[in-house]
């Protein structure tokens, strides 16, 4: 039993260097500009504590036609989740909120440097969409996506797409 153990770690271990190797090619793609993106979302587990801008959980940099899903969930109708992303070009970013016809969650973009209000997208369709153009200027902007509840508990489904 302890052999099989040991081959499934050593096949996994091998299997974790071809991905990065095989990554890192470093023909022309890539590496040189920090950005990864592929088309595909990147999949993410809410992480807690995230209820305030400064605890908020930073999902990365986003670049056009990258994606991050997270799977979340609001406890109670106090509770309120804070996410975090670098918008490093000028893009539009889709914001999509999906969860139960139950419950009325919304959606607030703030500039996570300044506290200001980008833009409510609170409202009462299930699921709630919102797209807001992002321009960069001289540097990237810290966006700061606030998922909270106006009634009731329950998961919901965050994508961030930059378009």
């Amino acid at each position: 039993m302890t052999r099989i153990r040991w081959w499934w770690a050593g096949m996994i271990g091998i299997l974790m260097i071809a991905g990065v190797l095989g990554g890192c090619s470093g023909g022309g793609g890539g590496h040189d500009d920090g950005h990864h993106g592929s088309g595909v979302c990147l999949l993410l587990s809410e992480v807690e504590p995230n209820g305030t801008a400064l605890t908020a959980q930073f999902l990365g940099s986003l670049f056009v036609d990258d994606c991050f899903v997270v799977t979340g969930s609001i406890f109670n109708v106090t509770d309120v989740d804070n996410y975090t992303v670098l918008i490093q070009e000028n893009l539009t970013l889709v914001v999509t909120l999906d969860h139960s016809s139950l419950v009325d969650f919304d959606i607030q973009l703030f500039d996570a440097d300044t506290g200001q209000l980008i833009r409510d997208c609170g409202t009462a369709v299930v699921p709630e969409v919102c797209a807001v153009s992002l321009g960069v200027r001289s540097r990237a902007i810290a966006v700061d996506v606030v998922v909270t509840s106006h009634i009731g508990a329950g998961t919901y489904t965050l994508t961030l797409d930059a378009q």
